[in-house]
């Protein structure tokens, strides 16, 4: 599989006919995926043991850093850092004005992958949302099931509305047409949604909508569907 991309107007050169390349995410993965795919490519040892296994490794990486050491993997090399302006050379750490970061760069091997990658340019139309999966967090389940009252979380890009727009926000839509809206957010950023799907939805099938504004004279309204149904039972 590809890295796919598009272009889109640079804001940061001057040259007007400036672009820059944006990343179209494929899929996301987490923990319990990451687990599937290393079960599926012939891992010897049980998904118990590579979860075990892998809650160690966080556990240990994360508290070395946090210690203050360098941690360099295959995967990524992660440093301490601390971001803030000190007033003088007596002046000491201010949780209020300084904040401890973990500076993280590309490792050997991940960069050696990343160089024999392939690319596909594609064509974008119109910025809109795009909503790549929903986690069902009461039964961890993704792009499948919804529990009427629980917690949903939405990642993908441009999900980050202005929920002062009454005709923006995130939909479950019926297959009547129906559309019901979140009301509760938890968590709102272009890369993450977290919210309390509404304790209103009956049984059935329903598709997840992103409505967001654009502009700021004239407001365009864009959505974005997840591709998969999701169920109340």
């Amino acid at each position: 599989m590809a890295i796919k991309f598009f272009l889109q107007p640079n804001p940061i050169t001057p040259d007007p006919n400036d672009q820059s390349a944006r990343v179209i995410t494929n899929r996301v993965h987490d923990v319990d995926s990451i687990t599937q795919e290393m079960l599926r490519r012939g891992s010897t040892i049980t998904e118990a043991d590579i979860q075990a296994v892998l809650k160690v490794f966080f556990e240990v990486v994360t508290d070395e850093v946090a210690e203050g050491n360098n941690v360099n993997l295959p995967l990524v090399n992660i440093k301490p850092s601390i971001n803030g302006v000190f007033i003088n050379a007596t002046d000491t750490f201010d949780a209020a004005r300084h904040i401890k970061r973990a500076s993280i760069s590309s490792g050997v091997l991940l960069t050696q992958k990343l160089n024999s990658a392939t690319v596909e340019k594609t064509i974008q139309g119109q910025t809109a949302p795009a909503l790549i999966q929903f986690t069902d967090i009461n039964t961890q389940t993704t792009n499948s099931i919804l529990t009427p009252g629980g917690i949903g979380q939405l990642v993908g890009e441009e999900l980050k509305f202005n929920p002062a727009n009454p005709a923006e926000g995130i939909y479950f839509v019926a297959a009547n047409g129906t559309a019901t809206k979140v009301t509760v957010l938890a968590n709102r950023t272009e890369g993450k949604l977290v919210f309390s799907i509404p304790d209103t939805l009956g049984a059935g099938t329903y598709s997840l909508e992103v409505r967001k504004g654009y502009g700021t004279v004239n407001i365009m309204l864009r959505s974005g569907i997840l591709q998969e149904s999701l169920q109340v039972s």
